[in-house]
């Protein structure tokens, strides 16, 4: 028997018998493939250069049902278009020529979805249709890796009629968002696609499968505001994530914590992110190796940073040294090691910004190296009160914390670092005056100051910072509760509320960042939901299970 009836009749009985298995391992496309496909490729190229001749054979080898109604068969004509589709891939592939390929696949692929569409029977195609999808977003990836091989498919924007251009990643992932769509908008006979068994039913199955090969592609082009409608779609539609299997689960919140923490929601973000780093098998390094660089930035613009112990999870090695220089940093209210830290001088500049973190590291953080500045010179300025029973409240001199910054500002614009001032201060337990902790008589250096680029000064840029520069970040401080008193703009001073009842003015005045980020999370109830992460079943009529008006923010808005 030639290879192509052998092969044609063979398919015809795994339609018949809804071996959608089955079917998928025979329709494969990627190579090193059994001998037999390329006998396969030989005859095609050798008895079926006409297409209708090759259409003909394909319909008398896979013929619809004696009825004539294809929707009540088990063959229908989106499907037997697949398989010429997938016939003449066989006959023309030349692997070899990766963008060519791309094509041919897209082409397949669009041909699959096609199939699946079908209302009665295209349940059977739909493990086909994942493994289509994924071998083409492989090669897609792939490509992306070779702008010499892209670089002429690239079309020139026309702005006047309102073309944009689109990559070859980002259009194989509109493909795949189709496949999405169907599966997540079909109509089941339960309205929340829950089948008897408490599963997903009929090509709902299908929907992280897709919804996680396209939101891999968006990101690696850097199209993370195209996962937005599919991420309202999903909130609206889908059935519970925790009905599908944990590697779908585990990729699915993955990027969906990078998504939100794009978009400055950093609380929910760890949410997504804490949830899949606990999912993921212990044995799957990379992928928590991966979760944990977005886990921890998360964390750390929360006010959370990691443990020593957690320093020994294999997962961790290589990874952690990058973030202990600005966990330390941001502990000591060390300006100048903060800057340093993210920056070329640390050597890990270009890895967090390849990773999309760099920025939300240096600004979000910047705030909390002030917090603790501030609680590292209020404790070596304030004099405890030799009256236990004084009513007095403590209070931080804001003319030492300008002159803290001021020193800063300039160890940042290259003055010579004199000695250690505060480190004598401590280890000599002496209290210093205020004349002493104004700025100290530093060498400026002999090119002049070096003029600072936005990443690399605080918040003043090149300009040394004044005392109602220094009086506006308390001020938010403040505001935001990471200092917990008022300011008296007359003194200038910071005074600490409630330090007897709270264990003292540390504990009163510098309550922990995590704490208010997640007492005000709690407090508002809705914000400790994650937008398009379903944990309920869909309530039919409703629509939704949480709204996702607001998900994506600009830069700059509330976390």
């Amino acid at each position: 028997m030639p290879v192509l009836d052998g092969f044609l009749t063979s398919i015809s009985g795994f339609l018949r018998a809804k071996d959608a298995d089955q079917l998928q391992k025979w329709l494969v496309v990627e190579p090193p493939v059994p001998i037999e496909y390329t006998q396969l490729s030989q005859e095609l190229k050798a008895s079926y250069q006409d297409s209708d001749h090759l259409e003909r054979h394909i319909e008398k080898l896979i013929p619809e049902n004696d009825n004539g109604k294809a929707d009540e068969g088990d063959v229908w004509p989106g499907f037997l278009a697949f398989m010429k589709d997938y016939l003449e891939f066989w006959r023309v592939v030349n692997f070899d020529d990766l963008l060519e390929t791309h094509s041919q696949l897209s082409g397949l692929v669009n041909a699959c979805i096609t199939a699946l569409s079908n209302s009665s029977h295209g349940i059977v195609v739909l493990p086909t249709a994942i493994y289509l999808a994924s071998k083409l977003a492989k090669l897609a990836m792939m490509l992306d890796k070779r702008p010499d091989l892209t670089r002429r498919l690239r079309k020139v924007t026309n702005m006047d009629q309102g073309e944009t251009r689109k990559t070859l990643v980002e259009s194989t992932a509109e493909y795949i968002q189709r496949a999405f769509t169907m599966c997540l908008t079909e109509r089941s006979s339960n309205p929340n696609g829950i089948g008897q068994n408490g599963l997903p039913e009929g090509k709902k199955i299908g929907i992280y499968s897709f919804a996680n090969l396209a939101l891999k592609l968006f990101f690696k082009c850097r199209k993370t505001q195209s996962a937005n409608q599919l991420f309202t779609n999903i909130s609206q539609h889908s059935p519970p994530l925790a009905l599908y299997p944990a590697s779908q689960r585990v990729t699915y919140l993955f990027y969906l914590g990078r998504f939100l923490f794009v978009n400055d929601h950093f609380f929910r973000a760890q949410l997504c992110l804490q949830f899949a780093y606990d999912q993921c098998h212990a044995q799957c390094i990379n992928q928590r190796r991966n979760i944990l660089i977005y886990l921890i930035s998360a964390n750390m613009i929360l006010g959370r940073f990691p443990s020593r112990p957690f320093m020994s999870r294999p997962e961790a090695a290589g990874v952690l040294e990058k973030f202990a220089p600005i966990s330390e940093a941001i502990r000591k209210g060390d300006i100048v090691a903060f800057k340093r830290s993210l920056g070329p001088e640390s050597g890990n500049e270009k890895w967090f910004f390849q990773r999309g973190v760099l920025l939300p590291l240096l600004y979000r953080c910047e705030i909390l190296v002030w917090r603790s500045l501030a609680r590292r010179v209020f404790l070596l300025t304030y004099q405890f009160p030799s009256d236990p029973n004084s009513r007095k409240a403590p209070t931080l001199e804001i003319t030492d914390l300008l002159a803290a910054a001021q020193l800063c500002q300039k160890l940042l614009e290259g003055w010579q670092k004199p000695v250690d001032t505060m480190a004598v201060m401590q280890s000599g337990r002496t209290h210093p005056n205020t004349q002493f902790m104004k700025s100290p008589d530093l060498v400026p250096p002999p090119q002049g100051p070096k003029q600072l680029g936005a990443q690399e000064g605080t918040v003043f840029g090149n300009k040394m910072p004044d005392l109602l520069e220094i009086e506006a970040i308390v001020a938010s401080l403040v505001q935001q509760g990471f200092l917990r008193g008022f300011i008296s703009h007359n003194q200038g001073k910071f005074a600490i509320l409630g330090a007897k009842q709270r264990g003292g003015p540390l504990n009163a005045g510098f309550p922990p960042v995590w704490e208010i980020v997640k007492a005000k999370a709690e407090r508002a109830g809705k914000d400790a939901e994650v937008p398009a992460w379903v944990q309920n079943e869909r309530k039919v009529g409703m629509g939704g299970v949480v709204n996702l008006s607001g998900i994506a923010r600009p830069v700059g808005s509330g976390g």
